[in-house]
C-alpha cells in the first residue's frame, strides 16, 4: 500500500534530481551509421540511442535489436519483411533506422502513471522530455525500483 501511494505522488522530476549526471547515447538524424555504433560501444548497458536535434529535441530511438537487423540481416532474413529489405539496403544514416515511436515521460508526471505506460509497452527505459519535446534524461525500471519499498 506504501508503495503505491509512493508511486502516485512522486513525481518524475523527483528521480530526476537523483541521476541529473547521467550521459546519455545520443547521435544526430544525420550520423552515419557507423558513427551510430561508435555511441552504441561507449554506452555498453543501453538497449536505446537517441537521435536529436541541433536542439535537443527527441526525433526517435534506435533500438539495440533494429541496428542488429540492420548491421547483420542474413542472420535475421527469416524475420525480414519484404517492405523491410529495401531500407535494410538504402539506410546510412541514424534516420533512416529510427523509430519515432517511442515512450517518453514529463517531469510532472507521477512514477505511477509512467510505469503504466512502460508496462503497457513492455518497454525498461522512457525517455524525459520538455514541453517542447526536448531530451532531458532518461528513466529506467532501475531507478524507479529504488523507491520501491517493502
Amino acid at each position: 500500500e506504501r508503495t503505491k501511494l509512493i508511486g502516485e505522488l512522486m513525481k518524475i522530476k523527483e528521480v530526476m534530481q537523483h541521476i541529473k549526471d547521467r550521459k546519455l547515447p545520443c547521435v544526430s538524424e544525420t550520423s552515419d551509421l557507423s558513427d551510430v555504433v561508435k555511441v552504441v560501444t561507449c554506452f555498453p548497458h543501453t538497449r536505446l540511442v537517441y537521435v536529436i536535434d541541433d536542439q535537443k529535441k527527441l526525433l526517435g530511438v534506435i533500438t539495440i535489436d533494429s541496428l542488429m537487423h540492420h548491421l547483420y540481416p542474413y542472420f535475421y532474413e527469416a524475420k525480414i519483411h519484404p517492405r523491410g529489405i529495401l531500407r535494410n539496403i538504402t539506410a546510412e544514416k541514424a534516420m533512416h533506422v529510427m523509430s519515432s515511436e517511442n515512450i517518453n515521460a514529463s517531469p510532472d508526471e507521477t512514477i505511477d502513471v509512467v510505469l503504466k505506460r512502460m508496462a503497457s509497452r513492455g518497454v525498461n527505459e522512457v525517455s524525459v522530455v520538455d514541453s517542447n519535446g526536448c531530451l532531458l534524461t532518461e528513466i529506467t525500471t532501475v531507478d524507479l525500483l529504488k523507491y520501491y519499498q517493502l
